[in-house]
Formats: C-alpha cells, sequence, structure tokens
C-alpha cells in the first residue's frame, strides 16, 4: 500500500463543470487525493459527444483510472464498458455498463430516500391540499427513485399527490414544456407543494407558475434538489433546495478508486450510496398559516436539539401550546409522532457516525442523545433490520478518515 500510495498515477476525471454539483465532486475527489494518493488528475468537462473524444485521448496517453460523472450518454457509456482501466461511476447506471463487471464500482446519492426527504418537508410546512412531483425525463434514474420516495411518502399520508412526467424527447424548458407544465400546475387543488427532481427543473417551474399567475410561496410551495447556488439564489423568488453531500460524495468516489486500483473489488461492481444531506431554506418554501408554523417550529427545535437528550414535552414547552394539539398538527402534517421525529434524527446521526468514524458504540449513543446503549442498540434493528456492529461492518469502505 505505502508504495502504491508514493506512485503517482494518472486520473481522470470526467465531471459536468457547468454545475454546482459537479464542482463540489470535483472539490471532494481532489481533496481526497491530496490527502490519501499521489494522483495526477485530468480533468474533462462533461459536454456531450465530444467528451468521448477526450476521453479516447486521455487513455492514449496513458491513463491508471477513470472517474466519471453522468454516464447518460450511451457511446461513452459503451466504450468505458469495453475498457479495463479501473472506473468509479457517480451517478446514473447507464444500461451499457451493466455487462461490465470488473473494475468498477458506482457512487451515487440515495435519490429514493431525497424523495423521501423532499417529501417531508413539504409536508412539514403544513399548508398544500395538493402535492407534486415534476420529473425530467420519466427515464432517468434519479427520476424514477426520487419519485418512488415522493409519492411512497405521501401515499402514506393519503394524501392528493400527482406527477409531472416527460417523454425524453421533450426538450425541457422549451415553449412547448413550459406551457404543458404550466396547465399541469393550475389543475393542482391549491395551495400546493411541488418537488422537481432538480432545480433546473425547479426553475422551469417558477416559469410555468408565472406564466399562470400561480403565486409562489402563497398558492405554490417549491423545492428543487443539489442547491446549485448561482440558480436558486438568482431564482425569483429564491429557491430552496435539498442538498445533497456533493464533496463527501466526490471523497467516496475517489476512495472507491483507490481502492480498485490497489487491487479490491476487481472480481464484480460494487454500488456505494451516500444519504447525507441538508436542506437550504430561501423564499420559494416557507410556511404560511398558524398550524403550518407549529410544525415548522418544531422540527427545527427538534433538528437543533435531538441530540442534546430532549424529549417530546420538551417539544411542546417549547411551543408554547397544549400537547393535544402539537401531537395532533404534529402527525397530520407529517404523519409520525414527535417522539418518532425525534428518534428518526437521533438514529440518522448515530449511522452517521458509525460510518464515518471509529468512535465505540457506547459513545456514539450517549453523544446522539440515548440514555441507554442497549435500548438504542434495540431500536436500531428494529428500524434498519440490522445491529449497529453489522451496518459499521458493512458501511467501512465509506469511511472517510478527514471529512467536514
Amino acid at each position: 500500500m505505502k508504495n502504491a500510495k508514493r506512485c503517482t498515477r494518472k486520473i481522470a476525471i470526467v465531471v459536468r463543470l457547468a454545475f454546482g454539483s459537479g464542482r463540489d465532486l470535483m472539490y471532494g475527489i481532489a481533496r481526497y487525493a491530496r490527502k490519501h494518493c499521489n494522483w495526477q488528475l485530468h480533468i474533462i468537462n462533461f459536454t456531450g459527444d465530444d467528451t468521448l473524444t477526450e476521453v479516447q485521448q486521455a487513455e492514449r496517453k496513458g491513463v491508471d483510472g477513470i472517474i466519471a460523472n453522468g454516464l447518460d450518454n450511451a457511446l461513452l457509456a459503451a466504450h468505458l464498458c469495453r475498457s479495463a482501466t479501473p472506473l468509479v461511476v457517480i451517478g446514473a447506471q447507464s444500461p451499457g455498463l451493466q455487462r461490465r463487471m470488473a473494475n468498477l464500482a458506482f457512487v451515487r446519492n440515495d435519490d429514493t430516500d431525497i424523495g423521501r426527504f423532499g417529501a417531508d418537508y413539504l409536508a412539514s410546512l403544513g399548508m398544500a391540499r395538493s402535492y407534486g412531483f415534476v420529473d425530467w425525463a420519466a427515464t432517468g434514474y434519479a427520476s424514477i427513485l426520487r419519485r418512488e420516495g415522493f409519492m411512497e411518502r405521501f401515499k402514506r399520508l393519503n394524501a392528493d399527490v400527482r406527477t409531472y412526467s416527460t417523454t425524453a424527447d421533450l426538450e425541457k424548458g422549451s415553449l412547448e414544456d413550459i406551457s404543458a407544465l404550466s396547465k399541469w400546475l393550475t389543475s393542482l387543488p391549491k395551495p400546493t407543494a411541488v418537488m422537481a427532481v432538480h432545480d433546473l427543473r425547479a426553475i422551469h417551474v417558477l416559469e410555468a407558475a408565472a406564466m399562470s399567475g400561480i403565486k409562489i410561496p402563497r398558492e405554490l410551495a417549491l423545492i428543487g434538489v443539489d442547491n446549485d447556488e448561482l440558480l436558486c439564489d438568482t431564482a425569483e423568488p429564491p429557491l430552496t433546495s435539498i442538498a445533497p453531500d456533493h464533496i463527501y460524495l466526490g471523497e467516496l468516489a475517489a476512495k472507491a478508486l483507490n481502492n480498485l486500483m490497489n487491487g479490491s473489488n476487481r472480481c464484480h461492481a460494487l454500488t456505494i450510496e451516500s444519504s447525507a444531506k441538508t436542506i437550504v431554506e430561501r423564499q420559494s418554501a416557507k410556511p404560511v398559516t398558524p398550524a403550518t408554523r407549529i410544525v415548522q417550529q418544531a422540527t427545527a427545535f427538534i433538528r437543533r436539539n435531538a441530540l442534546k437528550g430532549i424529549s417530546a414535552a420538551d417539544v411542546v414547552s417549547h411551543l408554547g401550546v397544549s400537547r393535544r394539539l402539537a401531537d395532533a398538527r404534529f402527525r397530520q402534517f407529517t404523519g409520525q409522532s414527535i417522539l418518532a421525529a425525534i428518534l428518526k434524527v437521533r438514529l440518522e446521526e448515530v449511522k452517521r457516525r458509525l460510518r464515518d468514524t471509529n468512535t465505540p458504540i457506547a459513545k456514539i449513543t450517549a453523544a446522539c442523545g440515548f440514555q441507554g446503549e442497549n435500548y438504542a442498540k434495540k431500536l436500531f434493528k428494529k428500524r434498519f433490520g440490522i445491529s449497529m456492529t453489522a451496518w459499521r461492518a458493512q458501511h467501512a469502505l465509506k469511511r472517510t478518515p478527514t471529512l467536514r
């Protein structure tokens, strides 16, 4: 391993630098490489069909590994499927790569959970009579998984939830697309709350809402995904967005490639998922009723204090309302009890610390607000179907020694 670290390796990075997520991925890859590897990075900006030529030129000059983001280009995916160069794919799992089973790893966000996360946030606002999800293309794997997670949450709540899906051949953002999207938005019972598959698609929703005269956020609360600050901050109104940790995802990709080149996982394809994410609130999605303020305040208080050992009674005391009203409003808009929301935050933090640190389990459970280690262990296994020790062992590859 020491010899491998000293040896300079040439790594080709294929990434969409036009998007904030792509730049964050690049930052994460470079940060991991500086800390743990001796890599010479060759950056290829993904622009479409021309990217294949650039990859082929890089391979002719000699590369030891490739990290590629967004392999939805069939020609490039087919070429990399035939290549023997160690490869890590971030994001889309192109059908063209499914036949390649050696020197390959996939690293991606947990897109189903992103959909659930967006649904939970919109439900916590409490303002909506209906909910909607806007795809990019019905065939995109991220669209499919995010939509499934979103729909799953609201179907469980028996809510009025609908989707706007487009065919792959329709130009997104075209007048025809915006007009059709405008008609769909008009059909939703108001007030409504909508999640777009990513920020650029959310910008199209804003354009469609303006075409229909729909007021945001009073009639339509809207969130996107990726937290591309250039898009979100300059939108009118500024766009609330889910922010996956793309820097951490880049670190995972670099670590996976380093392991591949050092002899790990040469016989089969490996998939690594990251569930790290936050919500960045802006003006496009804000609570507008007294009931929504109760839920929003409760959710914010839980996020800030769940690891401090608070109880449901502490949340109610913070709200300054009756226990009965707090419980009723919280369950109405989130589909879970206040206690369940507290435990969810604690368990997610337990998972993060198990993944990212070598801290003993007893110290992790105490730091996450659990009064008893055994209780936390039982709750974890009941929720996730696996013990803490086994979960940590399965996710050892995900653990990066130096994180933000």
